[in-house]
């Protein structure tokens, strides 16, 4: 985790294949095919880019207070709401000592198949990156997360099922104090109801967890219902995701 580093890049080769950096790099950056038995996976150090041409930030007081922009979207239940985020940056986001207030959140919108959060990237945020909290069918996809305090990619309470979670990338999952008690040891992909597809993404370096399936009776927090047993649910999937670098463990399941 420690060895995560952040550069600019001045230039890109005529084919395209190589990129020039405005600092020597640190670290080793290790990339290859390793075999463990009779199977072999690839480990491959994680880049991911940062910056967008559309930008959410906090202001000058952000960092000092951390207390950023968020985003929150309510109401609906059948596709009544619609959110479509794409390609946008967002840094200074999300606020510390406020539960809810996180740089995109989905919040109780019941069934949202209209609406998606692709190729964003979140950085520096004070709390998460993209909250899941009491909806189906949202998409999200092909975003990058980096040096975020709390849960990343969190799957609230329990009453979320049937959500597209594929191709994104966290790196630099660091606790905090101030949000939810499991926030003491954050997540980057944290799910509380197995019956969603979580596929094709990379948890890279964290204080504690990659991947941290908590399945409780019955949801909590405002969508709680006794209608809803996550740890008797079926497995939506969980496919080719990869985490390392984590102080503890690269997947976690609690019932």
């Amino acid at each position: 985790m420690d060895h995560a580093e952040v550069k600019k890049i001045t230039g890109v080769s005529d084919d395209r294949v190589t990129i020039s950096v405005d600092t020597p790099f640190k670290y080793l950056h290790y990339s290859s095919d390793e075999t463990y038995g009779n199977y072999t996976f690839p480990m491959r150090v994680e880049v991911g880019l940062l910056t967008r041409n559309v930008v959410v930030k906090g202001d000058e007081n952000s960092l000092k207070n951390r207390y950023g922009a968020h985003m929150m979207l309510m109401g609906g239940e059948i596709d009544g709401t619609i959110g479509r985020f794409s390609y946008a940056e967002f840094y200074h986001v999300g606020q510390a000592t406020v539960i809810g207030r996180y740089p995109i959140h989905f919040h109780k919108c019941g069934d949202v198949p209209s609406s998606f959060v692709k190729g964003n990237a979140v950085h520096d945020s004070f709390a998460r990156l993209v909250t899941l909290h009491g909806i189906r069918f949202l998409k999200v996809t092909k975003n990058v997360g980096y040096n975020i305090f709390g849960h990343n990619y969190f799957i609230e309470d329990g009453s979320e099922s049937k959500n597209l979670v594929e191709y994104n990338l966290g790196m630099n999952t660091k606790m905090i104090w101030t949000l939810v008690n499991t926030d003491i040891t954050a997540a980057t992909f944290w799910v509380t109801n197995p019956h969603n597809i979580i596929r094709h993404n990379r948890a890279a370096g964290g204080e504690f967890y990659g991947f941290w399936y908590e399945l409780r009776k019955n949801p909590i927090g405002p969508t709680a219902t006794p209608d809803i047993c996550p740890d008797a649910m079926p497995n939506g999937e969980f496919f080719d995701n990869y985490a390392h670098s984590y102080a503890k463990f690269g997947l976690r399941i609690l019932k």
